[in-house]
């Protein structure tokens, strides 16, 4: 029996259990693979899967207990007129390798599937192939490391080559996981040693090539091995490869980049001196520079940004932004780069060397324009998007970019493809920051210019690109302050408000809601939430969809402190605490206390007590637990004297008074949330709340008296042992949890009491 996860479902009610008492089954214990148990041979006994079964009907019954991993998996990859048993095969091809182990994986798994797919690599399923490609990738580098991940390299290429589109970008996705993996071993051309050598079989001692008769790659042939890889794709007859080269070319040009530091690091090459003038990788004149591999990679990848073929333009492009932040050495991606603070051990922007900067001038601008210009949209869509790598790799210089990038920003923000228009709205907000106008205060033109192109996709016809240019407007917001954005930004938000299209209404109530968070709260002041956020949030909280209603109540209480000035906004959640919509209620019943703050706690006492009381008995879980998690900030705004006064003997009264052992789990929970971080602490509500708890110990369903020692070792936690007094926890606590551990006929019970009083001791 299949179990779903409990956010697919509303949460559990009152009615969920038939039983007072009843405790949840557990959940069944995972099986063991028959298979592989061990790592060896089928358990004697066990039945295979049916795709096993119909692979081995050839096989006699009794041979099955004693077959090895490996011709298990041979014998499903050559069934006759069975896709099916080959495909078992192949989502099990780490488990065998795993089984046999990282020697045999070399020497004998990997020569044995360079074979097949040399013979069926044309006419074998897409799915098998899909899947071989993904779990290729997943050999390295838990089991396959270092220079024996060089004869998965073929096999991956082959597979980048064949014509369905998911098969080829899933043996891209494993070549560029499986290439940073790569290590760089100098002056050792055996292969490295320990993990990273490739050893011979333990029983029949070949060597390193096993059944091909040769030896694997060493450490210093990866640089040509990788080199030739990548010619070979981008020179092919067909587009296939060529497209899946320009998926691989950041990957390799970012190795290169590393090997080049780390022949600095060993002393092959002086920092910042000519590669040329060095030894070869390693150290004996083999290989290709590092130097000279950069600049023919650039080479062949402007080769394919000029290809006859729309597909392969359109996958450089793809690329292009991966592809310049390695040629710049960036440390991130210009998304991280946008969003990451400044802090006093990182630059923002990296600074970027002479030599890095004339190679994006003089190289990948001139592609960037060419290809932000391409008469298909499906290519411009993609180059535009990359602005903000190139605005990065420029070193976020406005004048460099003032003239290189910005044109085709605008360019892109007017052009006639909505999808253009839509790609570029998504990274709008990278884009800008990149272009380092903000920063300079001469450009301020085009800092303005920036914000009215902006402006005009949040005006945008096509709902899509709408949606997706809302997403950007608090990072706008920090980038502007607030002068821009009330002249640019604001004037757009009331009619995407009243938007036709619900995901606009609600993507823009998520983003005012995160323009009034912490970070941006020193840049939009509370004067302007005031005259430009209030009548939105009226609005929102007045939609007719929950999904609206909920992006604001679910971050509301980032403007608490200004609920004393949002009456019709107040006026609005105390309306919705009545929603049929569960998760509605239980917004409101987190943002309570955090009225109560703002207004006062003789508004909440005369308005909102009686609400509070009423969600804490609603019939969803997850809404009780909004009031249970609220009690520490209503005890920290009302204080305890407050509490012990007009709380406890509600809760009380409820507890003594519930029909269902649910009530009583609830209110016993609220008790014990009061000692969070010491709330109670010192103050003779603790006391009180201890005897509530204990009386819980006592309670006939055995839930209940589970919750309440888990309330107990709660307080000790929180520092209530040491606040209450001695004699309370030595006469009446430990007493009653020791009875627990001796007398309770629950195992459970049993458990917690005696964490409660180990707690305690």
């Amino acid at each position: 029996m299949s179990l779903s996860s409990p956010s697919q479902h509303s949460p559990s009610t009152n009615d969920d259990l038939e039983t007072e008492g009843a405790h949840a089954s557990p959940a069944p214990h995972p099986q063991p693979d028959p298979l592989v148990p061990g790592g060896t041979t089928l358990l004697p006994g066990t039945a295979p899967s049916l795709a096993l079964a119909r692979s081995l009907s050839s096989l006699p019954t009794d041979a099955l207990p004693t077959i090895s991993p490996f011709d298990l998996f041979t014998t499903q990859v050559e069934a006759p007129h069975c896709a099916e048993s080959r495909v078992d095969a192949m989502r099990r091809l780490s488990v065998v390798a795993a089984a046999i182990g990282p020697a045999p994986t070399v020497t004998t798994l990997l020569p044995y599937l360079d074979a097949y797919l040399t013979a069926h690599v044309d006419d074998e399923d897409d799915e098998v192939l899909l899947l071989l490609a993904d779990q290729l990738g997943n050999l390295v580098p838990g089991l396959v490391r270092g220079a024996g991940a060089l004869p998965v390299l073929p096999l991956l290429e082959r597979i980048a080559a064949v014509e369905e589109t998911v098969v080829r970008e899933k043996a891209v996705e494993s070549l560029n996981k499986i290439i940073p993996c790569l290590n760089y071993n100098f002056g050792n051309d055996d292969g490295g040693s320990g993990d990273d050598a490739v050893m011979a079989d333990a029983d029949g001692g070949e060597d390193a090539g096993g059944a091909t008769g040769g030896t694997p790659p060493s450490p210093s042939q990866t640089p040509a091995l990788l080199l030739a890889m990548v010619k070979r794709l981008a020179t092919a007859e067909w587009f296939t490869a060529k497209v899946s080269a320009a998926g691989i070319l950041p990957a390799i040009y970012r190795y290169f980049t590393a090997l080049h530091n780390a022949r600095v690091a060993a002393g092959l090459v002086k920092e910042g001196g000519d590669e040329n003038d060095g030894d070869g990788v390693g150290g004996t004149g083999s290989g290709p520079k590092p130097a000279d591999a950069h600049r023919e990679l650039r080479t062949i990848y402007r080769d394919l940004s000029s290809d006859d073929a729309p597909m392969v333009r359109r996958s450089t492009a793809r690329h292009l932004a991966a592809f310049v932040e390695a040629c710049a050495a960036l440390p991130r991606t210009a998304y991280e780069l946008s969003t990451s603070p400044v802090g006093p051990n990182t630059a923002n922007p990296p600074p970027i060397s002479p030599a890095v900067r004339k190679i994006v001038l003089d190289e990948l601008v001139p592609l960037y324009q060419t290809l932000g210009t391409d008469e298909q949209d499906s290519v411009r869509l993609l180059a535009v998007s990359a602005s903000g790598s190139v605005g990065y790799a420029l070193g976020v210089d406005p004048e460099l970019t003032s003239e290189l990038v910005f044109p085709v920003v605008r360019g892109g923000c007017q052009d006639l493809s909505w999808r253009v228009r839509n790609h570029l709205s998504r990274e709008f907000a990278t884009v800008a920051s990149s272009l380092g106008f903000a920063s300079a205060p001469q450009y301020e033109a085009q800092q303005v210019e920036t914000f009215r192109l902006f402006s005009s996709l949040l005006q945008d016809n096509e709902a899509e690109v709408r949606s997706v240019a809302v997403d950007s407007v608090a990072r706008m917001a920090q980038l502007g302050g607030p002068d821009l954005f009330q002249a640019h930004i604001t004037p757009a938000l009331p009619l995407l408000a009243d938007d036709p299209v619900m995901e606009v209404r609600s993507k823009l109530a998520h983003a005012v809601m995160d323009c009034c968070d912490e970070a941006t709260g020193a840049i939009l002041t509370d004067r302007v939430v005031l005259s430009d956020f209030k009548p939105l949030l009226e609005n929102f909280l007045n939609d007719e969809y929950a999904e609206v209603q909920l992006r604001v109540l679910t971050k509301l209480s980032r403007v608490s402190h200004l609920f004393a000035r949002m009456d019709t906004v107040v006026g609005s959640i105390l309306a919705m605490a009545k929603a049929t919509n569960w998760r509605v209620r239980d917004a409101v019943s987190r943002l309570l206390p955090h009225l109560a703050e703002a207004r006062g706690i003789g508004f909440f006492e005369d308005h909102l007590l009686e609400l509070w009381m009423k969600l804490l008995q609603d019939q969803v879980a997850e809404v009780r637990f909004g009031c249970i998690s609220g009690m520490p900030k209503l005890l920290s705004v009302a204080g305890p004297e407050w509490v012990q006064k007009e709380i406890l003997p509600r809760y009380l009264a409820l507890y003594e008074g519930g029909s269902s052992y649910m009530t009583r789990i609830t209110v016993l929970r609220s008790f014990s949330e009061l000692v969070h971080d010491g709330g109670a602490n010192g103050h003779a509500l603790l006391e009180d709340v201890l005897n509530l708890i204990l009386g819980g110990l006592e309670d006939r369903v055995a839930n209940v008296r589970m919750v309440a020692a888990q309330g107990l070792a709660k307080i000790v936690a929180e520092g209530g042992r040491d606040a209450g007094s001695d004699a309370l926890w030595d006469a009446k606590v430990q007493p009653a949890l020791s009875a627990r551990v001796a007398e309770d006929d629950d195992a459970d019970c049993k458990f917690f009491a005696q964490i409660a009083l180990d707690a305690c001791a």
